[in-house]
């Protein structure tokens, strides 16, 4: 996310002072309280709310269908996203806010805003000359990554170097957000930096029903210049307040021989490109749609896209952000046991919450998509083709979900080379099987090719961590499987038969009708899926519902 300079550049410098200092001190006990469950669980709260923002912004947007305009919309994304991606995602935040905190841990209030000041200014020049480069050459980037555009939709091209101009300087929000949010999450803060994304997804949502019910006088240049409303609002301007109570200090100065500064480098630099490969991947197949489906291809993609990733979002990365600062705790004493132990925790658990995410979004999409999307423009043959994408998607939740962990077990290690080089020989797969598989299975080919490149990554970096560390309690893993098995099977068995049969006693037409035919079998999937775990004795069922009970336990004694 982004933030920025308080009101109108103004710089907010406040003295250090005791009070400062207590007030990070008074919090501590609490945050060093929280137990890696209670952490995961707020982490997953959190990111709810920002996911069910999200994925309300793409279900208005569906009302546009999947072909013509809207495709031009989501392409002109592609290279916008890569940019907020590797600037100012993971990366930045895994390496800032390390030193940061290691400053303030030792008093070193001065020399921690020092390096955010200078890291500011850096940010804030790059991220512009970026942008600048990017609104120049929109025009060719857009036949870039729309290759199959040029000859058969040149009207899609234009347009989508138009909307690309537009949303360009939304990132330089982002990439100074980023680091206003990752130096909230050092001092931990959490709730404006959660609150950042739902209000960009809200500015959007309004500026697509207004564009819905306007159409002659509103269209998707409107939305475009919404995201960058939306940008500046959530991402920068809302966080300046909480930074600002914090004490931050903005100083006119770049000191690129700062040590923090060649520290967070240091540490970022590795970690982007780490990070980025499944973004990678996915603009891989996002330009391969357009050369297999130039009408609707990147419209396609990106409904089935946001669907699949949701449960792996609110899983997979919420409890390896929760997950990462204790195995780093655990690598710096050496405390080889208890980093085994808790990576094999967040595995297990991660599993038993994604499989059946996995089996509901793989088994049921059309019933899903139906349900949230065939409004409109959308028609049933938008929904057959989002939902034939979305089914080979869906195994990737658990490859993406175990990659999140994976990939945090070596950065918690200091090595952030072994995820790169895995990750470029992942990027090279998705390359190799789309080029095999798009001309076969379409669209359905590229998602499938996104997919198996994803288990792959996960699957190598496995077999070298376990080769480096030893043993990583995989008889555990597994027999949490074993023992899951029964309720996953049951799962399957539901979201197979279950909307068929909905369908055919009360057809498909309806809100009503479709809502059940979604609800019904998911509510008699997941009761089944807790008795039988309960029955097979899976102790992740233990350990989910204490993820649970615990955080809103200790919330209601606070209350009372």
């Amino acid at each position: 996310m982004k933030q920025a300079i308080p009101e109108s550049g103004r710089i907010l410098e406040h003295k250090q002072d005791e009070t400062q200092t207590s007030s990070a001190t008074s919090s501590a006990p609490t945050v060093a309280g929280q137990s890696l469950a209670s952490a995961a669980v707020l982490m997953v709260v959190a990111t709810i709310g920002a996911r069910v923002a999200g994925l309300v912004r793409v279900m208005v947007l569906a009302r546009f269908g999947t072909t013509g305009e809207i495709n031009a919309y989501y392409q002109a994304f592609v290279i916008p996203d890569l940019v907020y991606f590797l600037i100012a995602g993971g990366a930045l935040r895994t390496g800032f806010v390390p030193v940061f905190t290691e400053y303030m841990a030792k008093g070193k209030w001065s020399q921690a805003w020092k390096t955010f000041s200078s890291l500011f200014w850096l940010l804030l020049l790059f991220g512009g000359l970026v942008v600048s480069l990017g609104i120049a050459f929109a025009a060719p980037l857009a036949r870039l990554i729309a290759p199959g555009w040029v000859d058969t939709q040149p009207e899609l091209l234009d347009l989508c170097a138009h909307l690309m101009r537009i949303i360009f300087p939304a990132q330089l929000c982002f990439v100074v957000g980023g680091l206003f949010m990752g130096t909230l999450n050092a001092f931990k803060h959490f709730l404006w930096p959660a609150m950042g994304p739902i209000v960009y997804d809200l500015v959007i949502i309004s500026a697509v029903l207004l564009a819905l019910a306007l159409p002659h006088i509103f269209g998707l240049p409107t939305v475009a210049y919404a995201v960058v409303l939306g940008a500046l609002l959530g991402n920068v301007l809302l966080q300046v307040r909480p930074l600002a109570v914090r004490g931050m200090q903005l100083h006119w100065a770049i000191e690129l021989h700062d040590e923090g500064v060649k520290r967070v480098i240091k540490l970022a630099l590795p970690i982007i490109f780490g990070l980025a490969v499944a973004e990678i991947n996915y603009i891989i197949i996002r330009t391969f749609s357009t050369i297999v489906a130039p009408d609707q291809g990147p419209a396609v993609m990106e409904f089935a896209n946001r669907l699949w990733k949701l449960p792996a979002g609110i899983f997979g990365a919420a409890i390896a952000i929760a997950l990462f600062p204790n195995l780093a705790e655990h690598y710096a004493i050496g405390d080889e046991q208890r980093y085994r132990r808790d990576f094999s925790f967040g595995i297990r658990n991660t599993m038993f919450l994604t499989v059946p995410a996995a089996l509901v979004m793989g088994i049921m999409p059309a019933a899903i998509v139906r349900l949230l999307m065939q409004y409109g423009q959308f028609s049933a043959e938008s929904t057959a083709a989002v939902a034939q994408v979305m089914h080979w998607f869906a195994p990737g939740i658990v490859a993406l979900s175990g990659l999140y962990i994976v990939a945090r077990a070596f950065y918690a290690r200091h090595d952030t080379t072994t995820p790169l080089a895995v990750g470029v020989v992942s990027v090279g797969t998705c390359v190799g099987l789309s080029f095999s598989l798009m001309d076969s299975m379409g669209l359905a080919g590229l998602a499938l090719a996104m997919t198996a490149s994803n288990f792959i990554n996960a699957g190598v970096l496995l077999i070298i961590l376990k080769r480096r560390v030893g043993l990583l309690d995989g008889m555990a893993m597994l027999s949490s499987q074993v023992r899951c098995l029964p309720a996953n099977l049951f799962m399957a068995a539901i979201c197979l038969w279950g909307p068929k049969m909905i369908e055919t006693l009360l057809g498909a037409d309806g809100i009503m009708n479709r809502l059940i035919g979604v609800l019904g079998p998911l509510a008699l999937g997941t009761t089944g899926f807790i008795l039988l775990s309960a029955l097979f004795r899976v102790p992740e069922l233990g350990s989910a519902w204490r993820l649970v009970t615990k955080r809103f336990g200790k919330r209601k004694a606070r209350a009372e």
